[in-house]
């Protein structure tokens, strides 16, 4: 994917997480590396861990030999489906 657009993808997010008061890791240095990366399109990956509950994504140069940036966000708890009073 085109690494600008998704800088100004990740910028937006982290003012989400910020604003929703939900636990991450790494957001500020993502938005900065990815900024400063000399590469023109950057592959990701996801990684799930379990204990802490954290998603992680991996930003990665287009031949898979690098890590450009890491960023992990706390997995929220599965919020009760909405129901309608009878």
């Amino acid at each position: 994917m085109d690494r600008g657009t998704l800088t100004r993808i990740y910028e937006r997010r982290a003012r989400h997480v910020n604003r929703k008061n939900i636990p991450y890791l790494g957001f500020d240095e993502l938005v900065t590396r990815l900024g400063a990366c000399a590469l023109e399109h950057v592959i990701f990956g996801t990684v799930k861990g379990a204990d802490p509950a954290y998603s992680y994504q991996l930003f990665l140069s287009p031949d898979a030999s690098r890590v450009v940036a890491c960023l992990g966000v706390r997995a929220q708890r599965e919020r009760p489906a909405h129901t309608t009073p009878d």
